[in-house]
C-alpha cells in the first residue's frame, strides 16, 4: 500500500496532518512526521537525515508519497532522496501539492488505489473545491491563475486606448512598470468580467484579452501603492509608449491555398515593395524531445535555469542588434520574450512539471510551452493569437539549449545571393536575423498581418506576404518568381510584359522613397547655422548600408563585440581587418570610430574562462579584459591600425575608471604601432584616441583624462546605471537608471565643460542621443556628435533643425535645476508642444520654471 511522509518546518505542524491522515483514513495509511530540526523540535527548519529516517520507517515497494509545505522542504526532501538504494529511490515521489489539503486527498485515494499517479494527481487537485467554491480558480496549468489583493488596496479605472489593446509589447511594459515597484499589482479586464491576475506576469497580463477600448482595473496594495498606480496611469497616458504609425492598415485579404488562374497566388500582405527574383526553401530544423524519467529532479531544474539565462542573452543580443537595424520601437518585441523567459508562472509550471512527473527539463519545457501557445490560439482576439508565435519562439530557443550538451547559438541563415525566402512561417528571431540586401522579399504558407514578424519585415525594409497557402512549398529553389507586398499579389511565373511592368513600379517606389529621404541627407543645422554631426551605432558590416540611407554622417560606435560572440576562439587579425576594411570602405570618407572589445557582464565569452563572478557589472568588463589580456588587445588594435590607412578612423576605448588604464592602453597602442613598422606595414601616422565616459570616475577626473586623449564618447546607457547604483536589467531598479536623472545629466555638463577646457570634442552615444526628446538637452550641453541607432537619425536631425543653440542652451539650464527625470521628461514634452516659441530669447531658469513654460508636476 501507498504510504505518506509529511515534511515541514515545524515539527507540531508535521505532526498534526499525520493526525489528521490517520483519522480520516482510520489508520488504514502508513504515514510518517519529518517535521523541525533534528536536535530541536522547537526550532523551524528541515532536515534531510529526519526525512530520510522518516522514509525508511514508513517504506512500501508500491510507493512513498513525500508532500513538504516550502523553501528548503524541497531541498531537504531530494537530499534525502540521495541517500537511498537504487532500488527504493525509485519508489519514492516527491508531490508539489499543498501541504494539508494534498495530504488529506492523497490519503484517502491510497485507500483505493495504488496507482501512484493517480493518487498524486488527485492530491495536485486537492485546492479545487476551494478554488472553485472562491471563484478564483482556471483549471489551465498556465494560464492566468486569479489572484485577490486585501481589501485596502488602492484602485486605478483605465480605458485602453491602444490600437491593438495590451499585447505583447505594451502588456511588456505594464509588467516592466509594475515589477518596479514591491507592491502587489492586480489587473482586471471589466469589460469581459474577468477576475483578477497577476500584473507582474507577462503571460497572465497578455492573456487576459484587453482589446481597444476595453476598461480595465488596477489594484495595488504597499507601501509604493500609489507610486506604482501614478506609474502605470503615466504609461497609459503615453499609449504604452506605442504610436498609431507602429501599425500600418493592412488590406483585409482572404489567403488562397490554390493557385489563381494557374499562375498567381493570393495572400494577406504585410510589408509593402515588389519584390522579383529566385526562391530560396527554408525549413526551421525540428527539434526532437525524448522524454526521459529522472530521479535527478535538481539537477534537471539546474539545467532548466542555465538554459533559460543563456536563452536571456542570445535574446539580448538579438534586441541590441535589432535596436540598431530598427530602432526601439520594433526592438521592443525582444524586450517582450525577455519577460516571457522570466514569467514566474511559466518556470514555475516547469519547475513542477519536473517534480510531478519526475522527467527531463526538455519534456517539462515542451509540454508548458505547448500548453501557453494553445492558450494563446484559443484567445479570442485575432492580434493576440499571434502572439503565439512569441512564445513558440521562446520557447523553440530554450528547448534548442536544454537538448544539446554544448549550447551554441545557431549559425546564421546566409544566402550567396539575393532571394525570395519562402518558408511555412517565420517567428520573430528568424525574421530579425535576415539581412535585408540578402533577402528580396518574403513568402509564407501560414501567418498574420500582426505577427511580430511581419512589423520586424516591415521596420527592415523587406516586402512580405503571408498565408499564401500549402502549395508555396512547393515551388522549387531557383525559381524566378515576382510579387506585390501592397497587394498580396505573387506571380509564379511571370511574363515578360508583367516583369516590365514590375519593374517600372519598383523604380517608382524607390525613386518616392529618394524624395522621402533627402531631407535625411542634409546637414544637422541649428535654426542659428550652428552644424551638429550625426552618426550611427553599428554591430556589424550589414548594418552601414542601413544606416547611411538613414542619413548617418559616419559611424560614431562601431561595437566590435560581433566579432567575437557566437564562436570558441577569438577572432585572428586578419579576419578582423577583413571586417574592418570593408566597413571602412563602405563608409568611403566618413569618419569611423571602433570601440575595442566591451566585454563581460552582460555579454561574457565562453573562451575567455571568465570565473563567476556576484556582480559581473562592477567586474571584469571592457577595457580591464584587455589589460589583462594584452596579446587580445594587441591583435585587434594592430587590425585597426592596418585598416587606418586612407580612412578617417578613430579608436575608442571602453569602461575606462583611471587615468593609468588609458595609459596601459596607449603602451600597448604604440607597441602594435612599433610591430607594424618594423614589419613593414603601413598605418596611418596619426590615429585619434577615445575613451567611453561611462562611470563617474570618469567624469571626476575628466580634466585629467582629456590630456590623454583626442575625444570623450559618452554612454550614457552605463552611465545612468553606475550613476543611480541601478542595474538597468533588474526591473525592481530600472527606473533609476534613467538618462535623464538631473544627476546624470549634470555629469554630462561636467564631462563637457571639461573637454572643451582641454580643446577635445565630445561625443553621446547611448540611447539618450537617439531619443529626439532629449536633443535640445544635448545640444545646449554643447555636445559635439550624436550617434545612435540608425532608425532615430532622421527625427533626431528634424529635432536639431528646431532650436537655435541659445534656446537649447536655456533648457539645458533648466532642467539641470529639476529633481527628478520624471519633471525633466514633462519639462522637455511641455516645450515641445509649444515648439519652444517663448524660448527665443535668454531668460532665467526661474523666469522659465514659472512663467513662460508649463511645467507638469516639476
Amino acid at each position: 500500500m501507498i504510504s505518506l511522509v509529511i515534511v515541514s518546518h515545524s515539527a507540531k505542524l508535521a505532526e498534526g496532518v499525520c493526525d489528521l491522515v490517520r483519522q480520516a483514513t482510520q489508520n488504514q495509511v502508513v504515514v510518517a512526521a519529518a517535521g523541525g530540526l533534528a536536535d530541536s523540535d522547537s526550532l523551524l527548519g528541515t532536515d534531510a537525515m529526519r526525512i530520510l529516517a522518516a522514509i525508511e520507517s514508513v517504506y512500501s515497494p508500491d510507493g512513498v508519497i513525500v508532500l513538504m509545505d516550502l523553501g528548503s522542504a524541497l531541498i531537504s526532501a531530494e537530499t534525502a532522496l540521495e541517500f537511498l538504494p537504487d532500488e527504493q529511490r525509485t519508489h519514492v515521489y516527491l508531490c508539489s501539492a499543498p501541504l494539508v489539503e494534498g495530504a488529506f486527498s492523497a490519503a484517502t485515494q491510497a485507500t483505493a488505489t495504488n496507482d501512484v499517479q493517480q493518487i498524486i494527481a488527485e492530491a495536485q487537485a486537492a485546492l479545487t473545491p476551494k478554488r472553485a467554491q472562491l471563484a478564483d480558480f482556471l483549471s489551465h496549468s498556465v494560464v492566468p491563475t486569479f489572484l485577490t489583493v486585501e481589501p485596502t488596496a488602492l484602485k486605478l479605472l483605465l480605458t485602453i486606448r491602444n490600437k491593438h489593446g495590451l499585447h505583447a509589447r505594451p502588456a511588456a511594459q505594464f509588467v516592466m512598470t509594475a515589477s518596479q515597484f514591491q507592491a502587489t499589482v492586480t489587473l482586471t479586464n471589466l469589460t469581459t468580467n474577468s477576475l483578477a491576475v497577476n500584473g507582474k506576469s507577462i503571460n497572465q497580463v497578455a492573456m487576459l484579452g484587453v482589446q481597444h477600448g476595453h476598461e480595465i482595473l488596477i489594484k495595488a496594495a504597499g507601501d509604493d501603492a500609489v507610486a506604482v498606480l501614478a506609474a502605470l496611469k503615466a504609461l497609459a497616458v503615453a499609449n504604452f509608449g506605442e504610436s498609431d504609425q507602429d501599425f500600418e492598415t493592412v488590406a483585409a485579404v482572404i489567403p488562397q491555398n490554390l493557385p489563381i488562374q494557374g499562375n498567381e497566388l493570393l495572400g494577406i500582405p504585410v510589408s509593402p515593395g515588389i519584390a522579383i527574383g529566385p526562391v530560396q526553401q527554408y525549413r526551421r530544423p525540428v527539434i526532437e524531445v525524448v522524454e526521459q524519467t529522472t530521479l535527478h529532479v535538481a539537477a534537471e531544474r539546474e539545467r532548466l535555469e542555465i538554459a533559460l539565462q543563456t536563452a536571456q542573452a542570445q535574446i539580448q543580443q538579438l534586441y541590441q542588434q535589432t535596436l540598431a537595424q530598427v530602432g526601439g520601437g520594433q526592438a521592443a518585441i525582444f524586450q517582450a520574450h525577455l519577460l516571457f523567459l522570466a514569467d514566474p508562472t511559466l518556470v514555475e509550471a516547469t519547475h513542477q512539471e519536473i517534480l510531478t512527473h519526475q522527467i527531463n527539463a526538455a519534456s517539462a519545457w515542451q509540454r508548458i510551452i505547448n500548453q501557453m501557445v494553445v492558450a494563446y490560439r484559443h484567445l479570442a482576439d485575432s492580434y493576440m493569437q499571434a502572439r503565439a508565435a512569441d512564445v513558440w519562439d521562446v520557447g523553440q530557443r530554450v528547448l534548442k539549449l536544454l537538448i544539446i550538451d554544448s549550447p551554441q547559438i545557431a549559425p546564421k541563415t546566409v544566402f550567396t545571393h539575393p532571394v525570395i525566402l519562402i518558408a511555412p512561417d517565420l517567428i520573430p528571431s528568424d525574421t530579425a536575423d535576415l539581412d535585408p540586401s540578402q533577402v528580396l522579399g518574403i513568402c509564407t504558407e501560414l501567418g498574420s498581418a500582426t505577427s511580430h514578424s511581419a512589423i520586424l519585415a516591415r521596420s527592415l525594409g523587406i516586402p512580405a506576404i503571408v498565408g499564401l497557402g500549402e502549395s508555396l512549398g512547393q515551388l522549387e529553389d531557383g525559381r524566378v518568381i515576382a510579387f506585390d507586398g501592397q497587394q498580396g499579389r505573387v506571380w509564379l511565373a511571370p511574363t515578360e510584359a508583367e516583369l516590365s511592368e514590375l519593374h517600372a513600379r519598383h523604380e517608382a517606389l524607390l525613386q518616392q522613397q529618394q524624395t522621402n529621404q533627402a531631407m535625411t541627407h542634409k546637414a544637422a543645422l541649428t535654426l542659428d547655422g550652428h552644424q551638429v554631426e550625426v552618426v550611427a551605432n553599428i554591430g556589424s558590416l550589414k548594418d552601414v548600408a542601413f544606416a547611411l540611407a538613414q542619413g548617418a554622417e559616419g559611424v560614431g560606435l562601431l561595437r566590435s563585440e560581433f566579432l567575437y560572440l557566437d564562436r570558441q576562439t577569438a577572432p585572428s587579425e586578419d579576419e578582423q581587418f577583413t571586417v574592418y576594411q570593408a566597413i571602412a570602405e563602405a563608409l568611403g570618407a566618413r569618419p569611423l570610430i571602433i570601440r575595442t572589445l566591451d566585454i563581460g557582464g552582460d555579454k561574457p565569452l565562453p573562451y575567455l574562462h571568465a570565473p563567476h563572478e556576484d556582480n559581473p557589472f562592477l567586474g571584469w568588463r571592457g577595457l580591464r579584459i584587455g589589460l589583462d589580456q594584452p596579446d587580445m588587445l594587441k591583435t585587434q588594435l594592430r587590425a585597426i591600425l592596418r585598416t587606418s590607412v586612407n580612412h578617417q578612423l578613430k579608436i575608442m576605448f571602453p569602461m575606462v575608471s583611471t587615468v593609468s588604464e588609458i595609459r596601459a592602453a596607449k603602451v600597448i597602442l604604440a607597441e602594435a604601432q612599433s610591430e607594424l613598422r618594423q614589419q613593414g606595414v603601413p598605418f596611418a601616422p596619426k590615429i585619434d584616441i577615445g575613451v567611453m565616459v561611462e562611470v563617474p570616475a570618469a567624469v571626476a577626473t575628466a580634466d585629467q583624462l582629456a590630456r590623454e586623449v583626442d575625444f570623450f564618447s559618452i554612454g550614457t546607457n552605463d552611465l545612468s546605471q553606475y550613476t543611480m547604483a541601478a542595474d538597468r536589467t533588474n526591473p525592481k531598479v530600472a527606473r533609476l537608471a534613467d538618462a535623464l536623472q538631473p544627476a546624470v545629466l549634470r555629469l554630462i555638463r561636467q564631462t563637457i565643460m571639461m573637454a572643451h577646457a582641454a580643446g577635445i570634442w565630445v561625443g553621446v552615444c547611448g540611447e539618450l542621443a537617439g531619443n529626439p526628446l532629449a536633443t535640445p538637452i544635448l545640444l545646449g550641453l554643447g555636445v559635439d556628435e550624436f550617434s545612435m541607432s540608425a532608425p532615430s537619425i532622421p527625427q533626431v536631425k528634424q529635432a536639431i533643425r528646431q532650436f537655435t543653440v541659445s534656446q537649447a542652451q536655456a533648457i539645458a539650464e533648466t532642467v539641470l535645476n529639476l529633481d527628478s527625470a520624471e519633471a525633466v521628461r514633462s519639462y522637455l514634452v511641455s516645450c515641445q508642444a509649444v515648439k519652444c516659441d517663448l524660448l527665443s530669447h535668454q531668460v532665467t531658469s526661474s523666469h522659465l520654471m514659472t512663467n513662460t513654460i508649463p511645467l507638469i508636476d516639476a
